[in-house]
């Protein structure tokens, strides 16, 4: 009778030791975070390598103070100009609204002839202040969520983002 034959081992993973120095405020950084997370310095470490070598152009480290600040000179740049084409729209619409307003509301600058016209001119403001303010809550609770004007313009922006709550 032959003996049993063991099974197949999966080859043990090799390694290789290399030895770097650290500041001491990295280290207490690196311990807290190993704590924190539950893993290993040597997985962190690894995991850190692995991300860097895998796309280094990425990685803020690998590029100089001119590169990093003509980034940040570039992103300043398309904000300002999303934030002025955003100013652009807002002014646009507010202006044709306020066009329309001063269409639909001119005849209630005039004073009313009788009692009840009086009678109903009040009933409307108060009809329009009991609007405006639901108005101005939906606008602010969506605001609050995230959403903006321009989300609602189509082809303006194919960036837009997504939203996830939608009114």
């Amino acid at each position: 009778m032959s003996p049993p034959t063991a099974p197949p081992s999966t080859p043990k993973a090799r390694r290789v030791r290399i030895y770097t120095r650290l500041s001491h405020p990295l280290r207490r950084r690196l311990l807290a975070y190993c704590g924190a997370a539950g893993r290993s310095e040597r997985a962190v470490i690894e995991d850190a390598v692995e991300r860097y070598l895998a796309n280094p152009g990425k990685d803020v480290s690998a590029e100089g103070p001119i590169d990093r600040l003509a980034q940040a000179i570039d992103d300043d740049r398309r904000l300002r100009e999303r934030q002025h084409r955003d100013f652009e729209l807002l002014s646009q619409m507010f202006g044709r609204f306020l066009r329309l307003w001063t269409i639909v509301h001119a005849p209630t600058f005039k004073q009313p002839a009788t009692p009840e016209a009086a009678e109903m001119l009040s009933q409307h403001r108060a009809t329009g202040e009991a609007f405006y303010k639901r108005l101005a809550a939906t606008v602010a609770d969506e605001f609050l969520r995230g959403h903006r004007f321009v989300h609602d313009l189509p082809k303006v922006d194919d960036r837009r983002p997504e939203r996830v709550d939608k009114p």
